[in-house]
């Protein structure tokens, strides 16, 4: 007999193991600087920021800071999709920025800036489906219910399996020996899932240069949002069962905000070349969690009422974010051509978890998840004639978890710039490549998630 036979919401104090993975992953999207900038930092897939120039740059480095004798604005818009073709699944404003600068002498300058920024990847559902599947998840969860009470499978973190007895899947027999309300195989099945991320900041860089060298600092305050959602369908079980089909909907959603500093410097080596760093010193992130794991059951009998269950928590953290740091190497050719070089180094930390303390040692068990990871950048660009510019680079980025879930990612960024003296339009394209795959509660071994981004960048630089 099934205890609670109706709507339920639990609140879960006992471990985050369903949701380790998103959690990670939002950890790491939390330490990387925005992926996206201004038309012709995307151009060079952000390889020149180690030469400057742009918002963007300042933003990475603030020792890089753009301005002419007295400042500037930029303001870039993009449209974007996150399939393989380019019908726009979005668009907006990826950057605003604008920045004044005052002469101390004829060498030394102060320039003061400020800037928003807006990123997104949303892509679309991954869709697996079905006809008389081999396997049932409900098996699954029988397979891990044996030998426990409903009571131990929640205590013990087994929210799937728990949901299934719960939403009428699965029943508990003497001995707490499980079988299906869901009988027999179904006759059709389908999994969706899908991973969003989203992120807003504002950052004021404020530089300080001379003519050999510069220093910067950069405040910045960031608010984002990763979820992920999976959707699963089995429907057609045998009719003398209880259970006729259920979908099953699990949701894992972070909303997060934090502030950084990052330190930044940058030496004119030679007439010709210039070498750049930066320091972001650890951070905490302020998160809210939340998890919820619904089941939506349909008899067999029509005249049978079998009532949805979901399981509930809602939690808030505090993250601990490890340094980060950026060097950078730009190679002028006179006035007619730049190669640049960037590499960023993103540590690792003890505990991700640092708020409360009694989640301290699940804080330990994600941050071995997380991976000390590296990102490495090479592009330049070469005037085509004194007004016109093309641009070029590729970034590589290493995985920043132990799980296959698109922290690593490839970016080919092509652009081209025209140039008057007051102003300047610059235009973009970058392909990024990623891919994850998860363990789906379906079964059929691993499921293989493939993503490819493309975006288009247009930016409007306006000096005065």
């Amino acid at each position: 007999m099934k205890r609670n036979p109706y709507f339920v919401l639990i609140a879960l104090s006992l471990g985050l193991a369903s949701a380790h993975a998103q959690s990670s992953m939002s950890a790491v999207w939390m330490q990387r600087n925005q992926l996206f900038g201004t038309a012709r930092y995307n151009g060079s897939a952000g390889a020149l920021a180690a030469l400057g120039g742009d918002g963007t740059s300042s933003i990475e480095n603030p020792a890089l800071m753009n301005s002419s004798s007295f400042g500037g604005m930029e303001l870039s818009g993009y449209f974007r999709s996150d399939r393989a073709d380019l019908n726009s699944q979005g668009a907006g404003i990826g950057q605003a920025y604008i920045v004044g600068a005052w002469r101390h002498n004829s060498k030394a300058r102060f320039s003061l800036g400020l800037a928003h920024q807006q990123q997104g990847w949303f892509p679309n559902y991954w869709i697996q489906s079905e006809t008389n599947p081999q396997e049932s998840a409900v098996s699954t969860w029988i397979s891990q219910s044996n030998g426990l009470s409903p009571d131990q499978l929640l205590s013990s973190g087994l929210y799937d399996a728990y949901a299934a007895y719960m939403g009428y899947l699965t029943n508990a027999g003497a001995g707490n020996q499980y079988s299906a309300d869901a009988e027999g195989l179904p006759t059709y099945r389908q999994q969706r899932f899908v991973r969003e991320y989203s992120s807003s900041s504002w950052s004021v860089p404020i530089a300080f240069k001379t003519s050999k060298i510069s220093v910067g600092l950069r405040v910045e305050s960031r608010t984002g949002r990763a979820q992920e959602r999976l959707i699963l369908t089995e429907s057609g079980f045998s009719p003398i069962g209880l259970t006729k089909a259920y979908e099953k909907t699990v949701v894992d959603s972070s909303n997060w905000s934090l502030w950084s500093l990052r330190l930044g410097v940058a030496f004119q080596a030679t007439e010709h070349l210039r070498i750049s760093a930066a320091i972001q010193p650890a951070t905490t992130a302020e998160v809210d969690w939340e998890y919820r794991n619904r089941v939506r059951p349909e008899a067999n009998d029509p005249e049978v009422a079998l009532t949805p269950f979901e399981l509930f928590d809602k939690q808030k953290f505090s993250y601990q974010l490890p340094v980060q740091m950026q060097l950078g190497v730009a190679r002028t050719f006179g006035t007619k051509a730049a190669l640049t070089g960037v590499w960023i180094y993103h540590g690792a930390v003890n505990a991700l978890i640092s708020s409360p303390l009694s989640y301290y040692d699940i804080g330990r068990a994600m941050a071995d998840e997380l991976l000390a990871h590296q990102q490495f950048r090479l592009g330049g660009e070469y005037r085509l004639s004194e007004a016109w510019t093309a641009r070029s680079g590729f970034q590589w980025s290493g995985s920043g978890t132990v799980f296959s879930d698109h922290s690593a990612q490839r970016m080919l960024g092509l652009g081209l710039g025209y140039q008057e003296l007051e102003y300047a339009v610059d235009l973009a394209y970058n392909l990024v490549q990623s891919s994850g795959s998860i363990k789906p509660p379906g079964g059929g071994g691993d499921w293989i998630l493939p993503t490819l981004h493309q975006r288009i960048t247009a930016t409007y630089r306006l000096r005065f």
